[in-house]
């Protein structure tokens, strides 16, 4: 799911995303309000980008992008602004003097009113990505579970299919053309949740990336061959693996593996097995019983060992020679088989 600043002003209308990894990327940037450096020429033509076109048709996808409301990321702020506010947004007017624009918008997503917050390349002044707040707060995580399975179910039909994220608090859909993450997290000194989206696109990112400071606590770009990103190679595995140890009776891994989208094969005595495909991502479980009880894991992915490694020292692991990872009384292994997919072992 980093040290990383989100724009002053967004950080005192909402708390701290369930992706925090994530969204913190996307708005490492310095305060928009702040002064900006001179725009340097990029010989993009606002013009010739796309929205989401279907990549498998073009021989050439340099102007094909991620998408907002259908409309091209990558682009000027300016021009993008101008179609936001045609689709109804307002733009928020911030009290005091200020240097340089918010970028902060007022308008309605799929339904509820939200906050829509521009990333903007202080270098070429492109929006590279868009964080979108829920404006409402949720009482309980029945009812914010509730709108986040609606939200899911339209970022579906726009962006395809994903991967359940940060054990179940989010859901992540990288896509050739860009990434979108959609998210809710409890308040911290309330019982009650916000939610969440953001999106970016790839070839902006890349772009952006170039200008950004630390670049050690950001997620590197993916690479980009005739306009579009490598393919999804990674997923929450150590999120999925972390709560099938939480949960270690027979009910209640089947539970935790279908909230991760797995399908159940036929369990026997001894083991109980599920896969999950997502286009060229596939992953497969395979559990080891006695009787009721759940004594290891098995989880086997076409999936980045150094991502998950990292997502290991996320969760609290430490190793001395990156095959053997504990936490307390959880140990995790890490190998390969003999198809080179990674193998992560949990008791």
């Amino acid at each position: 799911m980093k040290k990383i600043i989100l724009a002053i002003f967004a950080l005192a209308l909402i708390s701290e995303p369930a992706d925090a990894q994530f969204l913190k990327k996307l708005f490492k940037k310095k305060a928009k309000t702040e002064k900006k450096a001179s725009k340097k020429t990029d010989g993009i033509d606002d013009e010739a980008q796309v929205a989401l076109a279907d990549f498998a048709t073009l021989a050439d996808n340099t102007n094909n992008r991620n998408a907002f409301m259908d409309i091209p990321l990558g682009i000027k702020a300016n021009r993008f602004e101008k179609q936001l506010l045609e689709k109804g947004f307002t733009e928020r007017k911030l009290e005091g003097n200020h240097t340089g624009k918010s970028y902060i918008y007022d308008g309605e997503v799929y339904g509820a009113k939200s906050t829509v917050t521009l990333a903007v390349s202080d270098q070429t002044d492109r929006v590279y990505a868009v964080d979108v707040t829920d404006n409402t707060i949720y009482a309980s995580e029945k009812e914010v579970k509730a709108r986040f399975s609606k939200i899911k179910s339209e970022l579906q039909k726009v962006y395809g299919r994903g991967y359940v994220d940060n054990q179940g608090e989010a859901y992540t859909i990288q896509t050739r053309l860009g990434t979108v993450n959609l998210h809710y997290e409890r308040g911290s000194l309330t019982s009650s949740y916000t939610m969440g989206f953001a999106l970016d696109d790839a070839k902006a990112y890349q772009m952006a990336y170039q200008e950004m400071d630390d670049k050690e606590y950001e997620t590197a770009p993916r690479k980009i061959d005739a306009g579009l990103a490598a393919a999804c190679n990674h997923t929450d595995l150590v999120g999925l693996g972390v709560r099938l140890l939480q949960n270690r009776t027979v009910k209640g891994a089947q539970t935790v593996l279908t909230s991760y989208d797995f399908t159940l094969g036929k369990a026997t005595a001894k083991a109980i097995p599920a896969s999950f495909n997502m286009d060229g991502y596939q992953a497969t479980a395979s559990l080891a019983r006695k009787k009721q009880a759940i004594t290891a894991i098995t989880l086997t992915a076409t999936d980045d060992a150094e991502a998950v490694c990292k997502d290991l020292k996320t969760y609290g692991f430490t190793s001395v020679d990156q095959k053997t990872w504990r936490q307390g009384k959880m140990t995790a292994v890490i190998s390969a088989d003999k198809q080179g997919r990674v193998v992560i072992t949990l008791r």
